[in-house]
Order: structure tokens, then sequence, then C-alpha cells
């Protein structure tokens, strides 16, 4: 009954945040357990966080850079235009900060025109459209990040010498690496790389790419004062490497892109049933790519998703008709 309890509220609350600020007013709530508490503005929302908070952000655009400074569930409508089609899009017009003390913290459904740092431990961010992200904060160690099922349009970098223990999975990856020094148990898994420029590993060091798919097949600066680097069962539109100076094994070379992907150009990356070689190839058995693992790509949030909204324009004895179809996610 708690657990019914608390899953209502939650619901309650996000109802409130997507469908009340889809009309006139902008709201943010901020809940946890039983307690629910509403603003009007994001900044005053921030500044009333306490540690283990949920905030529900309302499908609009949010002007600013924002800051998080302790551990904050945060849960958007969604940055996809089709899944977030009765609330609109949650995004961020600037940059977004999980700074030290935020440790814990996680976001999801959201899309961001700015750089998102991760500047504290144990951060997870699922399902977002990040502009670029970077992972460091000095000489404070950063460890146990976790990227996944997210879009990440541009670079990815940071990575110094005290950050530990990130994955990055099922994610599209459009940018290329650099910026860091050194890392530690840095994993690439299941992504796909659609980068096609010069310097696409630049300064960074102890990376693994696992089951991945490659379409670069530039080899100017593919690889810039980089180095300890493994590639394991990755997909290459490439020709094999001809000076190998990194780990690789059970990889596939010379696989033309028309070939892979359903509709690429569309951003379909399911793999098409006739590139036989990638459908088997990852270190489980399954396919390479964002759709691989036993859990495949998704778009919408682990949250109650609203397919439709109906508010009624006006209250009717005092009550206001609200009709709404949500759709519940086991991940």
């Amino acid at each position: 009954m708690k657990k019914l309890t608390s899953l209502f509220i939650a619901v309650w609350a996000m109802m409130l945040a997507f469908t009340f600020s889809s009309n006139a007013q902008t709201v943010f709530a901020l809940q946890n357990g039983s307690r629910t508490q509403f603003y009007t503005t994001l900044s005053t929302a921030i500044n009333n966080i306490q540690d283990g908070d949920t905030l529900y952000l309302p499908g609009k655009p949010l002007n600013g850079d924002y800051t998080f400074s302790k551990k904050v569930t945060i849960i958007g409508a969604g940055y996809d235009a089709d899944s977030a089609a009765a609330t609109g899009i949650t995004k961020f017009t600037g940059k977004v900060y999980f700074a030290k003390k935020s440790k814990g913290s996680s976001m999801t459904g959201v899309r961001t025109e700015g750089r998102v740092y991760v500047q504290d431990s144990s951060i997870t961010i699922t399902r977002c459209n990040l502009e670029s992200l970077e992972i460091q904060n000095g000489n404070n160690p950063i460890g146990f990040v976790y990227v996944g099922d997210c879009i990440i349009s541009s670079v990815i970098e940071g990575c110094n010498d005290v950050v530990t223990n990130v994955l990055v999975e099922r994610c599209i990856l459009n940018g290329n690496f650099g910026g860091g020094n050194k890392t530690n148990n840095l994993l690439i898994k299941n992504c796909v790389l659609t980068y096609t420029g010069n310097y696409f590993l630049s300064s960074i060091s102890n990376l693994i790419f696992q089951n991945s798919i490659f379409l670069i097949t530039n080899d100017y600066y593919f690889i810039a004062s980089s180095s300890s680097l493994t590639f394991n069962h990755n997909l290459f539109v490439r020709p094999a490497f001809s000076d190998i100076t990194f780990v690789m094994t059970g990889n596939i070379f010379g696989v033309p892109e028309n070939d892979i992907f359903v509709d690429a150009a569309n951003g379909n990356y399911h793999i098409k049933p006739t590139c036989t070689q990638a459908l088997t190839l990852a270190t489980d058995g399954k396919e390479v790519g964002i759709y691989g693992t036993d859990n495949p790509f998704l778009v919408p949030t682990f949250a109650p998703r609203f397919i439709s909204i109906n508010n009624a324009e006006s209250t009717k004895d005092g009550k206001l008709s609200v009709k709404m179809t949500v759709e519940a996610r086991n991940r």
C-alpha cells in the first residue's frame, strides 16, 4: 500500500508539472515520499532541494545555466518530440552542472543545448539528448558515472587522472573524445559512433570500446597523443588498421555503412537483417550497437509517460475536468 501511495503521489506531481505547464503557468514539482512542493521558477525549486528529492521538469525550454549541488533525481518530460508529444520536450538552453555534493544524482528525459558537467561521483544520466559531456573536477576524484540510452551531439571530454569507472552504454555518440589525460576503466559499450572528422581520440588514454559500431573512415589523426586503447568485438566501416598500437580482439572491418543500418539518415540505427556479421558479433553473442544487450536502446523515460492530455477550458461546479492517457514502463 505504501508503494502504491508513493506511486500515486509521483504520478500526481508529474501530472501537475507536465499538464499545468503545458498551459499558461509553468510548474516545477519537488517530491520526496509524501511531501510534494510546487514552484513557479526553476531557480526557486533548485534552492529548495533537499538530499533525496525528485524534481519534475515541465516540457518547455528552461533558459539559463543551472547547478545542482545536492543529491536529486531529475525527471523531464522527454527529449524526443514524438515520445513527448502530449507534454512537449524538456530542454535546458544553457549548461547543467552536477557540482560537488551532488553525489548520487540522476537525470532522465531532458535535452540540453549546453554542456553537461559531471563534477561528483555516482552520477547517472539516462535517455537524454546532450550537447556535450565533461567529466572532471580538477584534482577531486570522480568515479562510478553511468550514461545510458543517450544521444551526445558533440565531444566527450575531461576524464583526467582521478576519474575512474565510467560506463557509456547504448548511446549514439556524434562527437569525438578528448581533453583529458588519463582515466581508468572508461568503457564505451554498445554504442554507435558517427563522428567522421579528425582527432577522433585526442589526449586520452585507457579507454575500452566494446560491442560498438564505428562509422569513421578518416585516418588523419584518428589517434592523437592517446594510448592504452582496447577495441573488443566492434564493427568498423573503415579497413583494418595497418599500424596497430593498441589491443584488438574480435573486430570486423570494411563493412559499408549503407549495409549496416535500416535508416541511419532518419535516426533508425536498427541493424539490417542482411548484415548478419553484426547480429552476433558482441561479446555476449548478441548484436553490436544500441539495440544489443538484454535491454535495448529506449527513448521514453522509465517514469509513466503521458500519451494524451485533455484539460477542460473552464471549471464546472468548481471542478476542472482533466482527461489523460498514461503508459507505464518497467524500465
